[in-house]
């Protein structure tokens, strides 16, 4: 029996405060189910029952009747869990190519409990925002997005079983409040390598169904495993991707490849919001070695440029000129390199900074393919970010990231924050 074009797996850390999202989100891929074409599988760790299900999606039926596996507790922090739900799936329901879809929050580089401040001030925290009702807050409950301005504020703390060390290096995924622990960083990329080795096939496409997620660092990490990436610069303001829309466009064209189905998510993702900042794109993760070589590039001729005074300055004025997002230190790369362009002299910079703008953005084959945003203080976005801390308190284990040690970025950054 030939396989079918595409295997959409979606991995859902729901053993946390957004469950209920995470229901609705099964409801919408049931208006369009599995097809002759498509199958569409799901791996749901629900809070309510401590019970991990494995689902086969199908249009018009119950719910538990889609259900093909029942796993008993799981940690969603584990990365067994998730590799083995990935290298069932694609051996399951072989495909032409599959969508590997990391559904939960989602915190860029930053890792830290983004509930911890939620639950201190006795709110609710969940993704109430609707689309297409203004701001939407949906009664008393805290929005996805709301939830990460409080962690991200300066009273959180980790209280997940990995170490604080392990807390600050690591940029974490997927969060599991019965286990306190999550996927970080190394996690995500083992898992996907696992994967790979597993099955002997590359991932078509990763999604970030969360939070911050489209940054060069984790585009950089995950580059030998899958092809494209698509995902956020900014939070998600509420209940993520329209799975019905999503999942109606590749059911009409089923034959479409990577780049386009993912070209496809970032319109339908942008669609289903009329208001409130929102960013969605696809990066085309084999070009992150060309790009960490131009931003190699720019890390050494801004190390060169702020030994003076004038430029060290312009460099200030850049960095807080250019797009940023809930996170204050992840700044759109496109744009920063802009500021760095316009502002500073170092003929260098303009011509590394140029450089960078044309690879991410412009000829034949960019890293970002596709790039949209709508709404209040997202319309610099170009499609990826970067961190650059606002404030003197760079984490201490950025150098240990790979986009750290294959460029001099960590090595600017730390130049710039000398006092």
């Amino acid at each position: 029996m030939p396989n079918k074009k595409w295997t959409v797996m979606v991995w859902m850390a729901g053993d946390n405060n957004l469950q209920d999202a995470g229901e609705q989100d099964l409801q919408e891929m049931k208006k369009v189910g599995s097809t002759a074409d498509v199958d569409v599988v799901v791996q749901f760790d629900r809070m309510s029952d401590q019970n991990t299900r494995r689902y086969h999606i199908q249009k018009g039926t119950p719910l538990q009747q889609d259900e093909v596996q029942s796993l008993g507790a799981t940690n969603c922090g584990d990365p067994k869990v998730s590799t083995d739900f990935f290298v069932w799936a694609m051996k399951q329901y072989p495909a032409d190519r599959y969508l590997a879809s990391f559904w939960n929050h989602g915190g860029g580089i930053d890792e830290t409990d983004v509930y911890a401040r939620a639950r201190s001030m006795g709110l609710p925290a969940g993704r109430k925002v609707r689309r297409g009702n203004g701001n939407g807050n949906g009664g008393a409950a805290v929005t996805e997005a709301h939830a990460r301005v409080i962690a991200n504020s300066r009273y959180r703390h980790a209280l997940f079983s990995t170490t604080v060390e392990k807390a600050i290096v690591r940029r974490g995924i997927a969060y599991d409040d019965t286990a306190r622990d999550f996927l970080d960083n190394a996690e995500l990329k083992t898992v996907l390598k696992d994967v790979t080795t597993q099955t002997g096939k590359k991932i078509d496409l990763v999604g970030f169904d969360a939070c911050l997620m489209n940054m060069i660092e984790i585009g950089y990490q995950l580059r030998q495993y899958a092809g494209y990436s698509v995902g956020s610069e900014q939070t998600e303001p509420g209940e993520g991707w329209p799975y019905d829309t999503v999942l109606g466009d590749l059911n009409a064209n089923p034959a479409m490849g990577a780049g386009a189905f993912g070209t496809a998510i970032v319109k339908r993702y942008i669609g289903s919001y009329t208001s409130g900042g929102v960013t969605q794109s696809l990066l085309d993760l084999g070009r992150s070695d060309d790009i960490a070589k131009l931003v190699d590039a720019l890390a050494k001729a801004l190390l060169a440029a702020i030994k003076k005074p004038a430029d060290y300055a312009a460099v200030t004025k850049a960095t807080k000129a250019a797009q940023h997002y809930e996170y204050a230190d992840f700044l759109d790369l496109c744009d920063l390199c802009a500021q760095l362009k316009t502002r500073v002299s170092a003929k260098a910079v303009k011509t590394a900074a140029t450089a960078v703008m044309d690879a991410l953005c412009g000829g034949a084959s960019p890293f970002v393919v596709a790039s949209k945003s709508k709404g209040k203080g997202v319309a610099k976005s170009f499609g990826a970010s970067i961190y650059f801390p606002a404030a003197r308190d760079v984490k201490v284990a950025y150098s240990s990231l790979d986009f750290a040690k294959a460029t001099a970025w960590d090595e600017f950054i730390a130049a710039y924050q000398k006092p």
